[in-house]
């Protein structure tokens, strides 16, 4: 009777659309909690503007949002839409599920899969960045499927040696794009969270479905990235013009110093090369005489041989360049700090070491070149903590507040960049309440480090709060001199460096789903059209 009651309740459509939404709303709390490094055990849900503990009746699937017409019971602020829709598309993925494959046993593996990709869709899609945890996930369901298709029911044709040539076979197509794209555009192509993906997926897949997923993944993409790319260029110019007026109105208090002057006018200058042709002669012949007048320091002749470099005036880079060789107070830790600056479009210590290192040999600089070859700097660059905590200890056995910021914006800036979404939230936190933001300068180096990073990490909204806050220092021609060097930076990265970003995860993880379900009937139309065409 009681298995008879399970079988009957299992066959029934409204049971796993019932069983989605329910598994939707647990999928809100993993999506939301996550990539915010919160448990998603507990506390429990609450509103996040208020911190209303949600009742049990207000957190029915759907039905909860619409009868409280989508504000909180509390507060009344808006509840995002985006809770009931997960939780009615979590119900009709289940529920498609099931009426593709019926209730067996392996239904329970193409939910879980299902469920884990739907989260790597939405948070990749928000934040640029696959959580380890829930490749982790991919990958204990992907062995767990392996080991019950081998040994328990076979319902994929997938042998041990097509697994794994299924696994390597994702990774490496994904590996090797990472790499060649590290070549060309001097910055990560890949994120390594979509090559464990599709490693991962591999694994359930086999090699020609894996191959099947990529190329089903990379034409939603192209699809999807065609008109954004297209917007993006047609609004590069006025933004990087806006962002390079902001920096000039409040740059007028930091040209009084030589070497600041001088670092201004050499980011100003490969601005105009691109954005103002009729001013660039202008700025670079008064760089030029500012550097024939004044003795600079080794760090700003470091800097200005990279700016001439990039608009190719290689007579002055080389000129710059020499001076530095023959300055007799070159710091180690100087060189060390500007190679690890933004001077060839992003943050790479390793490029900009070869660039400088390629030019001492060429043009004979032997003395330059043996400290750059020295090992305190050679492929030497500062290392960051990988733990939050060991950040925390360290931080606070540094001396001042302006020591522990910097401390602090290089682990914030290691963190964005390689996609560690929660643990840059905690190292901003860290910045918020453990140092003193009282202080003018300090406030200002925080905002406009803040604003550059997200910026350049495509955080759009974010880097303009930061902005924003420093409304009342650039409005009066106040900005410090780190301030407004990240400023300019902005503008030369929006319009020379900046390319539209794509999150490759959300398609990724949809071709992976399409090659599983119908990967081989896909393949079966392709080359049936192909014959077609050829006879």
């Amino acid at each position: 009777m009681f298995a008879e009651t399970f079988r009957i309740f299992f066959s029934t459509w409204y049971t796993y659309l019932i069983f989605g939404m329910i598994f939707g709303s647990f999928l809100n709390v993993v999506i939301y909690r996550v990539p915010n490094g919160m448990s998603i055990v507990s506390p429990p849900s609450s509103c996040p503007k208020c911190g209303h503990v949600i009742r049990w009746y207000e957190n029915i699937p759907v039905l909860g949002w619409i009868f409280l017409r989508g504000k909180c019971s509390s507060c009344g602020k808006p509840i995002s839409i985006e809770y009931p829709l997960v939780e009615l598309i979590v119900g009709l993925i289940t529920l498609g599920l099931y009426i593709m494959i019926g209730p067996v046993p392996e239904l329970i593996i193409y939910i879980s899969l299902s469920y884990t990709l739907f989260c790597i869709i939405l948070i990749d899609y928000k934040t640029f960045s696959i959580p380890h945890g829930l490749n982790i996930t991919l990958l204990a369901i992907s062995i767990i499927t392996v080991v019950f298709n081998i040994f328990i029911r076979k319902f994929l044709p997938l042998t041990p040696l097509g697994s794994l040539l299924g696994g390597i076979t994702g990774f490496g197509i994904l590996y090797v794009i990472h790499k060649i794209g590290r070549i060309i555009y001097k910055q990560e192509a890949m994120g390594m969270g979509d090559l464990f993906l599709l490693g991962s997926a591999g694994l359930i897949l086999g090699p020609k479905l894996t191959l099947t997923a990529f190329i089903i993944g990379s034409i939603f993409a192209v699809i999807s990235h065609a008109l954004p790319t297209l917007i993006n260029m047609l609004k590069r110019e006025k933004e990087s013009l806006r962002f390079l007026s902001i920096a000039e109105t409040g740059t007028d208090a930091v040209l009084q110093d030589p070497d600041n002057s001088a670092d201004i006018m050499g980011l100003r200058m490969q601005i105009y090369f691109n954005l103002r042709k009729d001013s660039f002669s202008k700025i670079r012949s008064e760089l030029q005489d500012l550097i024939d007048l004044q003795n600079l320091a080794p760090a700003t002749y470091t800097r200005l041989f990279f700016r001439f470099a990039a608009v190719n005036d290689e007579t002055e880079a080389i000129s710059v360049l020499k001076k530095l060789n023959t300055a007799d107070n070159i710091s180690r830790t100087d060189l060390k700090k500007v190679l690890s600056e933004d001077l060839v479009g992003y943050d790479s210590y390793h490029d900009n070491y070869k660039l400088i290192q390629k030019s001492c040999k060429e043009n004979n600089l032997g003395r330059l070149s043996d400290i750059l070859n020295d090992n305190e700097l050679f492929g030497n660059e500062d290392k960051c903590c990988d733990s939050v905590e060991e950040i925390r200890s360290h931080m606070f056995k540094l001396g001042d507040n302006g020591q522990k910021l910097e401390f602090l914006l290089r682990h914030n800036r290691y963190f964005q960049f390689n996609g560690y979404t929660a643990e840059q939230k905690k190292i901003i936190e860290l910045i918020e309440s453990c140092i003193d933001l009282n202080d003018d300068n300090l406030l200002q180096r925080y905002l406009s480090e803040a604003a550059l990073v997200y910026f350049k990490d495509f955080y759009f909204k974010d880097s303009e709060s930061y902005l924003n806050k420093m409304r009342m220092f650039y409005e009066n021609g106040k900005l410090i001199y780190e301030a407004a060097k990240n400023i300019y930076n902005i503008a030369l990265f929006r319009y020379v460096f900046f390319r539209q970003r794509l999150a490759f995860g959300p398609f990724l993880s949809a071709g992976i789903m399409v090659s599983l379900l119908w990967g081989e009937k896909i393949i079966g139309y392709y080359f049936s059209f192909l014959e077609k065409l050829l006879t």
